[in-house]
């Protein structure tokens, strides 16, 4: 997301689908308006949408490989598992 004219977020208006967004805690802390901004445009659009920060999670955590920040590892097996979680929930109420 950003403040030019062409941020995705921006086409809100033209989705149909509802939208599920896992936000990793080091991309909030970058941007901690975001998602307010995020929660406030698709409501605003009358799009169902679910806003949600892995507070445990840094930037790439749901690739199993993704490599290690120092000696930090990057990838989360329970937050990936609740992230896919999330996304099959929304998959199987809305593509039954």
């Amino acid at each position: 997301m950003t403040a030019n004219a062409n941020s995705p977020h921006l086409l809100a208006p033209n989705i149909q689908a509802q939208m599920y967004f896992g936000v990793a805690a080091n991309d909030d802390e970058n941007q901690p308006e975001a998602k307010d901004v995020l929660r406030e445009t698709f409501a605003s659009a009358g799009v169902t949408a679910e806003v949600e920060v892995y507070s445990d999670s840094q930037h790439g955590w749901c690739v199993p490989d993704m490599p290690a920040q120092g000696d930090t590892p990057i990838y989360n097996e329970v937050d990936a598992d609740r992230a896919w979680g999330k996304l099959l929930e929304l998959y199987a109420a809305t593509l039954a």
